[in-house]
Formats: structure tokens, sequence, C-alpha cells
């Protein structure tokens, strides 16, 4: 018993000297990156720094991208010219690993770094956490499931698509009627085409009840990405649409008018439509060349442009007209000097006859 008990001694001692068995000495010294997160916007660069407090037999940085070692090294930097592998935001992050061996050699080293059989007190690990985000490609608003015109009472559909946006968990969608937010949409509201650790494409849906106010309103939405970064995130918004599709509608006009010969002469006729209408105006049935707005100016009028002028407002539903008369007078001392004459030739008229009956 003697003897076996001995022969076990040697055989431990023997192991125990072996240049391909490794035993951990030290504590674990976990590693400390700089900085300790990372929110990098796909396509940028990307780059941290591993740290331990004293030399160690190794630093590792495990990644699917810019992954790197070295020996007996106290930091180690990692990094990346354009992140665009979205792996390396999926998880706890990318690892950072410090060996720290008492009894080795580089070669044989080399041989357990290339197989990874350590044991379980070899190493010390960090990890490196990184959200990728992508700014949306395109934003984009329609109604769903309806053609032809959109009718006062009725409840339709607004369908918000966000393109190509990352992370999904962060984007908000948010609703506007003209420069008024009407509400906010968010994870649970959305519908998700993709890979959501990937960019995805999302779908979003507002139900409305068209009012008559709509006529002169439009809809957009925005995608909106809260990321705790440097610089905002830009807000992406969709062009705006109007709902209702109608043929105008005369809001105001000047009404009849009377003016003084060279005094300037502005109509106007305020009108309403979806799709916007075009303007002509006519006087006296005839049509006015280069006057397609909302607005007729005459810089002085003469008796001529006297008459009925008519505003015409079209669009693709139809047509609406205005009409307006006008007046024309002359001055108010013209008009004496007129009267002053013919009061004298009055006179001089009157005069004659009395002096054919005089004899003398």
């Amino acid at each position: 018993m003697e003897f076996f008990t001995l022969l076990q001694q040697l055989l431990w001692i023997s192991l125990l000297c072996s240049g391909d068995f490794y035993v951990s000495g030290q504590e674990c010294w976990k590693p400390l990156i700089d900085p300790p997160s990372l929110v990098v916007k796909y396509g940028d660069p990307a780059s941290a720094t591993c740290r331990t407090r004293y030399n160690a037999t190794m630093i590792r940085w495990e990644a699917s991208a810019g992954a790197t070692q070295r020996y007996n090294t106290q930091q180690l930097a990692w990094s990346v010219d354009r992140v665009t592998d979205w792996t390396l935001g999926v998880g706890t992050g990318v690892p950072c690993t410090v060996y720290n061996y008492t009894n080795h050699d580089n070669e044989t080293l080399h041989k357990y770094t290339m197989t990874n059989d350590y044991g379980e007190d070899s190493e010390c690990q960090t990890y490196l956490p990184i959200v990728i985000y992508k700014i949306p490609r395109t934003v984009t608003l329609r109604l769903v499931n309806h053609t032809g015109r959109v009718l006062v009472g009725q409840q339709y559909s607004l369908q918000c698509e966000v393109q190509s946006v990352a992370p999904v968990n962060n984007l908000t969608v948010i609703w506007f009627r003209g420069d008024d937010e009407l509400e906010q949409s968010s994870f649970t509201q959305f519908t998700i085409e993709g890979d959501p650790s990937q960019d995805v494409t999302v779908n979003t849906i507002l139900s409305i009840t068209a009012s008559r106010e709509d006529h002169r309103a439009s809809y957009s939405c925005a995608a909106h990405l809260d990321m705790n970064t440097a610089e905002p995130i830009p807000v992406i918004r969709s062009k705006s649409i109007r709902l209702i599709s109608d043929k105008p509608r005369v809001l105001n006009s000047t009404g009849n008018m009377s003016f003084s010969v060279g005094d300037k002469l502005e109509l106007s006729c305020v009108a309403d439509a979806n799709p916007s209408p075009s303007f002509q105006w006519k006087h006296n049935g005839v049509e006015l060349p280069g006057n397609n707005n909302d607005t007729l100016l005459i810089d002085s009028v003469t008796v001529n442009d006297k008459g009925v002028y008519e505003c015409i407002i079209r669009n693709e539903h139809g047509a609406v007209s205005a009409k307006m008369d006008v007046k024309v007078e002359m001055k108010g001392v013209v008009v004496v000097s007129a009267l002053a004459v013919i009061l004298a030739v009055g006179i001089l008229i009157w005069r004659r006859p009395s002096n054919r009956d005089d004899p003398y």
C-alpha cells in the first residue's frame, strides 16, 4: 500500500511539472471597456478599447467583424471601418476576454488558443453592448382600400409605411393633421416585415372620420427614432395628402364695386378645392388673357373698364363662378366742370329769343 501511495504522489508531481498543463494562479481581472456601450449608425465606424489592471497573458476581442487578439498586453483596441454586420448588435454584445496563466510558453498557449481548451478559472470576460440604428429610407402615407371621392362623415384608414428602419423597438410614428399632432403609434401597433434584429419595414394604421374641415387640412406621418446619440436623429416625415376630393366652392369674393376714373381696381375671389383649382377672369363675357390667379388688378381704370366681371374657378371635379358688377364714374371735378359748361350754354340759348323781340 505504501508503494502505491508513493507512486500516486510521484504521478501527481509529474503532472504539475508538465508544460502542457495550466493552472490559473491569478484572480479574475475583469476587463474594463471604454466606452462601456456603443450606439452606432448603420455604415458608420465603431471602436472601443478593452483594458485590464495588469499585463495579461492574452486579450482577445471575439467579434464577427474586427476580431483581434494580442499576447502579454494590458489593453487592446477593437475597431471596424463600417458597421454593416447586424450580428454585432445581437445578444449581450461583443466579448472581450482576458487570459491569465502562471505556467505557460507561447507555443503551448497558441495551441490552447486555437482549440479554446482553457480551464474554467483561466479567463475573464466583459461584453460591449452595441445598438445599431438605421434612419428610415422613406416614409409614405396613403389611404387604405379606397378609391374615388372621400365623403364627409364616413370613416377611413390611413396607412403610414416606414421602410428600412432599425431598431424597431425605438421607433415611434407620429400622426399630423396640418401642423397639429394627432397621436403616436408605437411597437405594439406595428405590422413588421423582416427580421426585428435588422432593418425592417413597418406599417401602422390611423382611423379617421372625414369632416368638412378636411377640405383645407392635410395629413402626414413622421418616423422618430428615440436613441441615446450625441447628435439628434432627424425625424423623417411623409408628404402631406388631402383627403377630401371635391369641386371648388367660393369662400369669398369682392362683390359689386364703384370706382372713379384713374383709380386702382382690385377684384378677388377666394375658393377651396381639392385638387387645387385654376382661375379665369372674364369682362362682359370676354376672357381676359394672362389673368390666371384669384386676384384681378388694373392700375388705372377708365370708363371702358366698367361692366360685369366673372371669376371662374375649376378643377377636375367641376367649376363655379363669382360675378362682380363694376361701375366707373368720372371724378367730381370733371363732373362739376361739365355741368358748368352745360349751364352756360343753356343761358345763352335762353337769352337769344329775348333779343329778337326788342325793337331797338
